[in-house]
């Protein structure tokens, strides 16, 4: 006879679908009655091989929610999750944009190992025809061959040519958009305009200051038609030995303001359906990243504006997804990990999110462009709490192995496995982390204690050259990097150094990808 275990369960466990209209007090008081259950305990064993969903904002900042510290930004769901879960305030991104972070959380791998990065292009260029994973293993590859269903929800932004498309890259399906929400602009000088332009030899804070200026009007009055966005559905078909594609394009311009919607949907179903194996859904939001577009029942609703309004949403799309595991009755056998790809655009003032105590943002390997919110739930088997110890999206793709019982790729990993963590609050085994940037090795943090090597400011004219003397920040007493230690402590910096310098001659050096497109463009 199997052992019968007692378990208390919320008698509604709902994740609400939450906004300022529907009000706090309802939406949690929900989730305060309990229930007695009579569950075996085979029943509540998780599966050995769980699923994996991996939830990632655009653009979101360290202090963007509410469980972060933001003051007006409500994010009941996320905070729900971040409460049953592990809540992680030391997280980093490898680069502070989304071409080369989402290429290093897909691969595990430093971007100058993979050529995922560019040094004139920063992320990769709208109608790029090149492919960019074809040397590489993911995620994606690596759990397939342990017998997952690998599924791709939105933003990709690691190429828009069909050959780059995720199936291309270990996905069975793709239904989103090539990059971000922000590409193919049409309602005035488009971007690839402006490249020529810069290529022909005009000054770059020109156009710098043109492009700031007509991206500002632009988002501050957004219409779906300005952005000439596609929407992709692709699907690899397995017949036999032989594998063919199906790719269309579904919608274009995507109407912006129900994109949020319908993503979310497609994701719901995905998760609530009978899976034969287990299943790895990556996500990309397109939100909270620039130009905002809210859902008409979250328009207006936040005190924070247009971005309180995404975020709202964005919030509302993680409660219906983790209800779905919920109502499946997948929610124990299933790893769901929220992150950002890098920090808010701070650019655009009050239209950008916030970084809280952390200095600078997006395009700055300074704390705020690549530390960003993380949490990790999985109900009996992620352990709750609050973890300060240094994780990284490198470290996903060996976590995800080990979760599940994966064999790991062939190629050097930069990333490690935090599964430990994760299920017995163990330290974390993380104690380095490196700061990339266009190729180059910015930053080194060891412990609490971080190196910048290269000017870090994202700020127009602020530039990215070596700075004349290194500084040195105590991240655990000045997370916003605001006095320099390298003068008192002049043993931590040679250390630092030293052990930068190791790391960075331990890699061959790969091309930058993204710039491929330049010699052909001209």
């Amino acid at each position: 006879m199997k052992e019968m275990t007692f378990q208390l369960r919320p008698v509604s466990g709902k994740f609400l679908p939450f906004h300022k209209r529907h009000g706090a007090v309802a939406a949690l008081a929900a989730l305060s009655f309990c229930a007695l259950s009579v569950v075996t305990q085979a029943q509540a064993a998780p599966l050995a091989r769980p699923n994996i969903v991996l939830l990632i904002a655009d653009d979101m900042g360290w202090g963007d929610l509410s469980s972060y510290g933001h003051p007006v930004f409500e994010t009941p769901n996320i905070d729900r999750m971040a409460q049953e879960g592990q809540r992680w305030t030391d997280f980093y991104v490898s680069s502070p944009t989304c071409s080369p972070s989402r290429g290093a959380m897909l691969t595990g791998r430093v971007e100058t190992r993979t050529g995922l990065y560019g040094v004139a292009n920063t992320v990769v260029i709208e109608n790029d025809p090149n492919s960019f994973l074809d040397k590489e293993t993911t995620i994606a590859q690596v759990l397939k061959g342990n017998g997952y269903s690998t599924a791709l929800f939105g933003k990709w932004h690691l190429g828009d040519a069909a050959a780059a498309y995720p199936t291309r890259a270990g996905f069975d399906e793709w239904w989103g958009t090539p990059m971000s929400n922000d590409a193919y602009y049409v309602g005035g000088v488009t971007n690839e305009q402006l490249r020529k332009r810069a290529m022909s030899g005009e000054p770059l804070q020109k156009l710098y200051g043109e492009y700031l200026a007509q991206a500002t009007a632009s988002f501050a009055s957004p219409r779906s038609e300005m952005w000439d966005v596609p929407l992709i559905s692709s699907n690899r078909v397995e017949a036999g030995t032989q594998v063919r594609y199906e790719d269309k394009e579904l919608e274009r311009p995507i109407d912006q303001k129900t994109y949020n919607r319908r993503l979310t949907d497609q994701v719901v179903d995905y998760v609530g359906r009978k899976h034969e194996q287990p299943f790895f859904a990556w996500v990309g939001y397109e939100k909270p990243h620039l130009p905002h577009f809210a859902g008409p029942e979250f328009e207006g609703t936040s005190r924070g504006g247009r971005i309180g309004d995404a975020i709202a949403e964005l919030d509302h799309s993680v409660g219906r997804v983790l209800e779905a595991l919920r109502r499946s009755g997948n929610d124990k056998d299933t790893l769901v990990v929220f992150v950002s790809d890098n920090g808010p655009w701070l650019w655009f003032e009050e239209l950008s999110g916030s970084t809280g105590v952390l200095r600078e943002g997006k395009k700055s390997t300074y704390e705020g462009g690549v530390r960003v919110p993380a949490i990790f739930w999985q109900p009996g088997t992620v352990t709750p709490a609050v973890v300060h110890g240094i994780g990284s999206t490198y470290d996903l793709l060996p976590t995800f192995a080990a979760m599940t019982g994966t064999r790991l790729p062939a190629a050097k990993l930069d990333g490690v496995d935090l599964s430990a963590t994760l299920k017995d609050k163990t330290d974390s085994p993380r104690h380095t982390m490196p700061y990339y940037q266009g190729g180059k090795l910015m930053a080194w943090r060891e412990g609490d204690w971080k190196l910048n090597v290269y000017e870090a400011s994202a700020h127009f004219g602020g530039g990215d050259g070596k700075l004349a003397k290194p500084t040195l920040y105590h991240l655990g007493r000045d997370p916003g990097e605001k006095y320099d230690q390298a003068d008192k402590e002049p043993a931590i910096v040679e250390r630092l150094l030293r052990n930068a310098s190791t790391f960075e001659q331990s890699i061959t050096k790969a091309q930058p990808g993204f710039d491929r497109v330049l010699k052909t463009s001209r």
